[in-house]
């Protein structure tokens, strides 16, 4: 039983770290007008998310995407297992970037996990060549597309309270 554990929370990492690449390159894609250039354009120039769950349901269909690659891999190869990890990793880390995305436009002090939030400089500063990374910055480090820019929280707001992370629009 503790095999399968373990193969499940590693095919979820594993997943977690596939799906924040494929956010990236899509991220980039867009600001090349590859993919959906005209809708990313609208959105930068109203500078706002739409939503927590509306955020989260764009992410869902390459979640499911990747849930369906990687549960006919675990048929395949009999590792369901890790194809169930995957497939969960996919669907969570879907929920982690819209809230992510969220977050950074309402309330970017939040974002404790990366200094400066990347995306909120990114549209602050209108980088529309750099720091494509929504949930994450390491893909804009590994590909030499981060830009580090002074950002200091707005001081009134820094001491955010853990009920707050979830006070954001949601629709």
């Amino acid at each position: 039983m503790w095999e399968a554990i373990v193969i499940s929370f590693v095919g979820f990492l594993a997943a977690f770290i596939i799906a924040s690449l494929v956010e990236w390159v899509v991220h980039l894609l867009m600001h090349r007008r590859v993919l959906l250039g005209g809708i990313h354009y609208k959105h930068h120039l109203a500078g706002m998310a739409d939503g927590m769950v509306w955020e989260f349901l764009y992410y869902v269909p390459a979640a499911v995407i990747g849930s369906g690659l990687f549960l006919l891999g675990g048929w395949y190869y009999n590792l369901w297992w890790l194809g169930g990890g995957m497939s969960a990793g996919s669907f969570a880390y879907a929920f982690f970037a819209g809230y992510a995305h969220q977050i950074q436009h309402e309330h970017p002090e939040l974002v404790f996990w990366m200094y400066p939030p990347v995306h909120t400089v990114h549209h602050r500063h209108e980088m529309y060549r750099r720091n494509f990374g929504i949930g994450v910055d390491v893909w804009d480090k590994v590909f030499g597309t981060y830009q580090h820019v002074d950002w200091t929280p707005d001081p009134a707001r820094r001491r955010k309270r853990l009920q707050e992370f979830w006070q954001i629009q949601w629709f």
